[in-house]
This record gives structure tokens, sequence and C-alpha cells, in this order.
């Protein structure tokens, strides 16, 4: 995942795509993501599958970046599960 990365890489999207919403609404729509997943953690919303699933779902659907996007959600949600709902399987 880190090797021959693009110049482009880490940078958010800058037009609309099929999938996800307006790309000026990237940074306001991660930090609902962010907010919304903090709470249902601590509140115990959903058990940890289910959350991870949902996370993962948001974040493919941000699409905040122009490619790689499917790559990202997966890190992403594996470290949710491996740091955060200490899931022993991803430790």
């Amino acid at each position: 995942m880190f090797r021959h990365v693009w110049r482009w890489a880490g940078h958010f999207r800058h037009s609309d795509k099929n999938i996800g919403g307006p790309w000026y609404q990237i940074t306001t729509g991660l930090r609902n993501l962010c907010d919304d997943i903090q709470y249902q953690i601590i509140n115990q919303i959903h058990p940890p599958d289910e959350l991870a699933v949902r996370f993962h779902h948001r974040l493919v659907w941000i699409h905040a970046f122009p490619n790689g996007n499917g790559r990202h959600a997966r890190l992403m949600t594996d470290t949710l599960l491996k740091n955060t709902l200490k899931c022993e399987q991803f430790t």
C-alpha cells in the first residue's frame, strides 16, 4: 500500500464523482463519521462487527480521495477494530 505512491495521495478530491457527496463536504462528512462512531462506541450502540461494517460503508460512501478509497476504508476499519474495539483477531 505504501510503494509507488501517487503525487496526489493524501489529498482530498476536488470534483464530484458518481459515489459520495459533493467534494466540498468531505471534511464535514469525515467529522460527522468520527463523531458518530465515537458516540456509538462510548454508548455501545452496536456490537463491534456491526459498528465496523457501518464505519466502513460510510467511509467508502464519503469517497474522500480520487482513488484508493476502498484500500483506505479497509485499513481504517482494521485499525478501528484493532485499536479501538480491541478485537482479538486483529491484535
